[in-house]
């Protein structure tokens, strides 16, 4: 199980890859290209796994996974925004945030359901919520903050997003046909979009940059995937949140990035309360089950 999470430490570095892949290739290349060609290697990929799999296409839950696509590929299509506009490390830490926002949805929907509320996961959040004001604080450039306010709301998708995968597992979806729908809907987004703005002429350059988007996306939903379903939750996200520091340092790396003080405090906040969050909220979840399971036995 241990070994197994090592597949998550892969995933975050492979999606820093991508990042910067895509941060080049947005010199050159609409974002709707980038959409269009990252998601046509996904959809691909999962359509063979489907066939291989004998799973169906067919869904009882058109709906849930039309809003998943929705929220999904606006997520990603405005990650591509962020990161034109943003230094690396500072895009991912906001992309970074969605598990905040997964934890307070959380946290809303069981105060409507009259559940108790964890005050550590409540202060987990804000804090992590008071690193993304540090980021996004009113004395940077106005290019940065359009960026950083749409970086904003990439983090708010990223949880919404997470929170309809669960709401879909939960329904008894298998993730392979999740994925495959995303993927086609981002295949067909980007395409679209793409045709309204014109395709950009292809070089040698760009053909690679868009092949290594894909590879590099496909593979690291792969690792992504065999990490959550081998590997150990705690260690899982862990891993998980390496991928801020990988960002940061190839930000500095390769486009001689370097977040300020303010900045790097922000940063180190998110990902320290994200972190925290998802610890959390699996600790609660796991406790939550074993009362569960105790309370069945009694009833027997």
């Amino acid at each position: 199980m241990v070994r197994s999470s090592l597949w998550m430490l892969v995933s975050t570095f492979l999606f820093a890859v991508m990042a910067v892949l895509t941060k080049f290739a947005t010199e050159s290349l609409t974002v709707w290209e980038i959409i269009f060609f990252r998601s046509l290697c996904g959809v691909i990929l999962c359509a063979a796994v489907l066939k291989r799999r004998r799973i169906t296409v067919r869904t009882v839950h058109p709906w849930r996974h039309l809003l998943r696509c929705a929220i999904g590929t606006s997520c990603i299509t405005l990650g591509v925004v962020a990161l034109k506009l943003l230094p690396l490390g500072t895009a991912q830490t906001f992309n970074y945030s969605g598990p905040l926002w997964f934890c307070l949805f959380l946290s809303i929907a069981a105060a409507m359901k009259g559940e108790r509320l964890e005050r550590p996961l409540l202060l987990a959040v804000a804090a992590g919520f008071a690193g993304v004001l540090l980021v996004l604080r009113p004395d940077i450039p106005t290019e940065a903050m359009t960026g950083a306010l749409v970086g904003v709301v990439v983090g708010f998708l990223g949880g919404s997003a997470d929170f309809m995968i669960r709401d879909l597992s939960h329904h008894r979806e298998p993730p392979e046909r999740i994925v495959f729908f995303f993927t086609l809907a981002g295949t067909v987004t980007g395409f679209i979009g793409s045709l309204a703005t014109g395709f950009s002429g292809l070089t040698t350059g760009s053909a690679l940059l868009l092949l290594g988007i894909g590879v590099s996306a496909t593979f690291a939903q792969l690792a992504l995937t065999v990490g959550w379903t081998y590997g150990h939750p705690i260690l899982n996200a862990i891993f998980q949140f390496a991928g801020i520091p990988f960002a940061v340092f190839f930000g500095f790396l390769l486009f001689g990035e370097t977040p300020d003080l303010i900045a790097a405090l922000g940063i180190t906040l998110v990902a320290a309360s994200g972190l925290a969050a998802s610890l959390i909220r699996m600790r609660s979840e796991k406790r939550a089950l074993a009362e569960t399971s105790s309370a069945a036995s009694s009833g027997k």
